[in-house]
């Protein structure tokens, strides 16, 4: 029987990303079975398919880590009673295997006996239809040999990825992730940038509440939040709490739009303070360890200081995987209390609250056609939160991202936009540079101009972040080069109160 195997584990072992071959699969290029890639389709899509050493998904995974601010590198197995139990699972499916390629030779046995009766037929038409069957059971049989010693080394690859990472859908939205090492369930599904409810993530609250539909799970962390008898008989459980043991089905929701996703205040604390150039900031905040924010990619929070003196609405500047370590990005500027108190007042450890998340600069789960992001100064911002979230949900299908610097902020981050560019095969990076002070019609040149050299702009999607006049310039040079306004997204920096 040929293997099959999910789109999520076949992206992994062909080194692509799943947008990619959903794509493929969608234009016919891939044949799929309810939902499911044999291994052979996917080797001739994909010749160069390598089951270790891939270098192109460890680019990926790299920028991932990066995007996390943690070391992955030691979650790649599971703890040793979840790896030996997955072992017996997959004993326990190969001595089933076994017993019914047992029965199957016994009944091939059976029916060859039978046909070399046949043989014997006076009728010679009988005889005929007899040698037919014969020839085709034996190529049919040759074949599959063939197929097996070709594919072997892949499927065994497939049985090892089974090993190493339980895979979990999320029904009905069909969200599918891999639970890597030791992580609970809660923490694989947003490091795959799926934001799924849960409040504290320690165990108490039991927003994390869900109904396993299938498979097997077992407690990894204590909680305080009671789970009764007949909730239990039906299969729930706090998703922080849990990790898998075999793969699983789990009938919970995902938010896929800002309204799905309450605001929340939360007391935190600086915890770092970056200088990449000498007009800018990056300021990281920590929430406490039970209270973590919970936002999509591209959404903003009120963050206050001082006891309430100064505040300042922000873009969030990280992944929503890093749901602890927020990061936020400040221009000098001498008008703006907030931006004084940052760059003259603030030290490590001083407290400030957070109220979050606010906007609707995101990307829905409906978008198909490659992205285009366009930031001006501080309003790479919002865009390096949307690009590290389609990094984290592996939807990484032609991008672009135009930098536009104007005075003395700079393309502070561009060595980390060059990273994605050399690390990502559909990524790409263009900085551009204009005057602050210069003709407004000179920005709109060069914006046009840069927009111009994309091939088929009116086939995509873009997300444009800045000061209002950079919003109004890049919509206007878009509009005249036919692009519809809904396909155009754009975020004010600073938000709006």
């Amino acid at each position: 029987m040929a293997r099959r195997l999910s789109v999520i584990r076949a992206a992994k072992l062909a080194g692509v990303t799943r947008a990619e071959l959903q794509s493929r699969i969608k234009r016919g290029d891939l044949p799929s079975f309810d939902g499911m890639i044999g291994v052979e389709d996917l080797m001739v899509l994909y010749p160069a398919t390598r089951l270790t050493d891939d270098r192109a998904l460890e680019r990926v995974e790299q920028i991932k880590a990066d995007a996390l601010g943690k070391d992955i590198a030691g979650r790649n197995l599971p703890e040793p009673r979840v790896l030996a139990r997955r072992l017996s699972i997959l004993g326990q499916q190969l001595t089933r295997a076994r017993q019914q390629a047992e029965h199957y030779a016994g009944v091939l046995e059976s029916l060859e006996s039978r046909l070399r009766e046949l043989e014997k037929s006076p009728n010679e038409d009988t005889r005929a239809v007899v040698q037919d069957i014969k020839l085709a059971l034996q190529s049919a049989l040759h074949h599959e040999r063939v197929e097996g010693y070709a594919s072997g080394a892949n499927a065994d690859g497939g049985v090892w990825m089974s090993v190493m990472a339980p895979q979990v859908r999320l029904v009905p939205d069909d969200h599918e992730f891999l639970v890597e090492g030791a992580d609970t369930v809660l923490e694989a599904a947003l490091r795959a940038g799926l934001s799924i409810a849960y409040g504290c993530s320690n165990g108490n609250c039991g927003e994390c509440k869900a109904r396993i539909v299938s498979g097997e799970v077992r407690e990894v962390r204590p909680h305080d939040f009671v789970i009764n008898e007949l909730e239990r008989d039906q299969g729930f459980a706090l998703l922080c709490s849990v990790a898998p043991v075999t793969d699983l089905v789990i009938e919970v929701g995902v938010a896929r739009s800002p309204d799905q996703i309450a605001v929340q205040s939360i007391d935190a604390l600086v915890r770092e303070i970056q200088r990449p150039g000498p007009h800018v900031m990056l300021l990281r905040v920590q929430t406490p360890r039970t209270r973590r924010l919970r936002f999509l990619g591209g959404q903003y929070a009120r963050v206050i200081a001082e006891d309430g003196a100064v505040e300042a609405m922000l873009p969030l500047a990280n992944c929503p995987c890093d749901d602890r370590n927020l990061v936020f990005h400040v221009a000098e500027d001498r008008d703006d209390p907030f931006a004084q108190y940052c760059f003259e007042r603030m030290r490590k450890g001083d407290p400030v609250a957070i109220e979050a998340p606010f906007g609707d600069f995101v990307i829905g789960d409906e978008a198909e056609r490659p992205l285009v992001f366009l930031a001006c100064d501080t309003g790479f911002a919002p865009i390096k939160s949307l690009i590290e979230h389609m990094i984290a949900l592996d939807r990484i299908q032609g991008m672009h991202l135009i930098w536009l610097a104007t005075g003395t902020v700079g393309q502070y981050q561009g060595n980390l936009c060059r990273s994605w560019e050399d690390a990502l095969d559909h990524f790409h990076y263009r900085p551009l540079r204009v005057n602050a002070a210069s003709d407004p019609q000179n920005w709109s040149a060069v914006l046009t101009g840069s927009l111009a050299r994309l091939d088929r702009p009116e086939a995509r999607d873009y997300y444009i972040a800045g000061p209002g006049h950079f919003a109004d310039l890049a919509l206007e040079a878009l509009r005249k080069l036919g692009v519809p306004p809904e396909q155009c997204r754009s975020q004010v920096i600073p938000p709006a109160g």
